[in-house]
């Protein structure tokens, strides 16, 4: 973590008032897995990533008495975390395989936030699931892993991992029944 970052439990106790505290761990259990996910698109390192959105809310709470200007606060972090993460590649080095103009488009900002908001909602339903299931289903749907390696790495049977995965399944049916796009998703399974 870089030296003008705090972790969260340094930022939660730093002399708040426990009104600004509430309002800011609301804003953090909000965003930051959103923006966490936003940033790991262009970075594409987990640790990057994780210093980039928390440097964003740092540089929220840092500029918390000029906030009041800001209309939609959602936007306002999603900008802050691309501008971010694209700061990040160009000290990085990296090539930048974006076509500017597209990415600097609204149209494409609310189709990331309407892609974040999806994941949101799926994370949601994944935490209601019970563990073992929940681990399986990430690990089968959402990493891409096959069968035979989830088994080895969580030391259980081949048929406990396919059993597990569509007992995910068929809970996230019924706990997402009303978002007909997650029902496509679910019955392609």
């Amino acid at each position: 973590m870089k030296k003008n970052q705090l972790n969260k439990e340094e930022l939660f106790s730093t002399g708040l008032s426990e009104e600004d505290r509430k309002t800011f761990k609301a804003i953090f259990n909000a965003y930051y897995k959103r923006l966490y996910a936003f940033a790991l698109r262009y970075v594409e390192s987990k640790h990057a990533a994780e210093d980039i959105v928390e440097g964003v809310l740092l540089v929220l709470w840092q500029k918390r008495h000029k906030m009041h200007n800001v209309e939609n606060l959602k936007s306002y972090l999603y900008a802050m975390v691309r501008n971010a993460s694209l700061d990040y590649l160009k000290k990085k080095k990296k090539l930048v395989r974006l076509e500017l103009k597209k990415h600097d488009s609204m149209t494409m900002m609310e189709q990331f936030i309407i892609e974040e908001e999806t994941h949101a909602i799926l994370f949601q339903a994944l935490e209601t699931l019970p563990p073992k299931s929940r681990k399986v289903f990430e690990l089968s749907c959402l990493e891409g892993m096959k069968y035979k390696d989830i088994a080895d790495e969580l030391n259980i049977s081949l048929n406990t991992v396919k059993s597990q995965r569509s007992r995910a399944i068929e809970l996230l049916k019924v706990q997402l029944k009303d978002y007909p796009f997650f029902q496509l998703f679910l019955a392609a399974l």
